[in-house]
């Protein structure tokens, strides 16, 4: 079977310092050559995140393209997840594209071939189980950040509504009366209208969103909604006593 392979790097100093990419398309040959296949090219995407979809990659949308045209019988990678960001778009591609042109996902591995009946189970099996444990850290990563809030901890951006007081070991946050209000006037709309509403009512009330623009992002009020229990317990900063409140560069807009 004609195989394309197909190699990604998330950053772009992987992408310059190789990240032993000449193993990568080694042990893709190897695989081609132990089953019978034959590897015809590679394409490789470098610094590209797997949020992005397969058909919005360059690399990607050739590979798609060559398939289509019917140059390959499947694709090759090293693991399933140089190719789908998560299990829906996994099986999407299987379900759709893949089956569509009558072509196979190889991982060499998870010693997948899904042209076979037992590959296409363990495709969906590995894609489900990939899926189990990016949820299962995305809750560690939330309830972690939660509770640092609520000891009042910094890291990393600085929530909108907030300041960090201090430096070192001894930065602390504290809500900053100039914009704590904006966030309690925001997540109080949130509780009647809808994120598109709240967002054209706080525009109306000239109230900027976290990035100094006019116009709220609906994806920012939604996160501003989800972290705000865990800030008000927060003390209120209180520039008088001679800690000098600097609210930090990096607001983040979705805190």
């Amino acid at each position: 079977m004609n195989l394309l392979g197909y190699v990604r790097v998330s950053t772009e100093e992987q992408a310059r310092e190789g990240l032993s990419l000449g193993q990568q398309i080694e042990r893709l040959r190897a695989y081609c050559e132990l089953h019978g296949h034959t590897l015809i090219d590679v394409h490789f995407d470098g610094g590209v995140s797997a949020s992005v979809p397969l058909a919005k990659r360059p690399a990607g949308k050739q590979l798609l393209a060559r398939l289509k045209a019917g140059e390959g019988r499947g694709v090759v990678v090293l693991r399933l997840d140089r190719l789908f960001r998560d299990a829906l778009d996994g099986l999407a591609f299987f379900r759709g594209t893949a089956e569509r042109l009558g072509v196979a996902v190889h991982s060499v591995t998870e010693l997948i071939d899904s042209s076979t009946p037992a590959g296409r189970l363990s495709l969906t099996i590995q894609l489900a189980a990939a899926q189990y444990e990016r949820d299962l850290a995305v809750q560690r990563a939330t309830e972690c950040n939660a509770s640092l809030r609520e000891q009042g901890k910094v890291y990393g951006h600085v929530p909108y509504g907030c300041v960090a007081v201090g430096a070192g070991g001894d930065r602390r946050l504290l809500r900053d009366p100039e914009t704590w209000c904006h966030r309690e006037a925001a997540v109080r709309l949130l509780k009647t209208r809808s994120l598109r509403g709240a967002a054209s009512e706080l525009a109306e009330r000239g109230i900027p969103s976290p990035t100094g623009k006019p116009r709220w992002s609906p994806n920012t009020l939604r996160a501003l909604r989800t972290h705000h229990d865990s800030l008000r317990k927060l003390p209120m900063a209180q520039p008088a006593t001679g800690d000098t409140a600097t609210p930090d560069p990096e607001v983040s807009p979705h805190a």
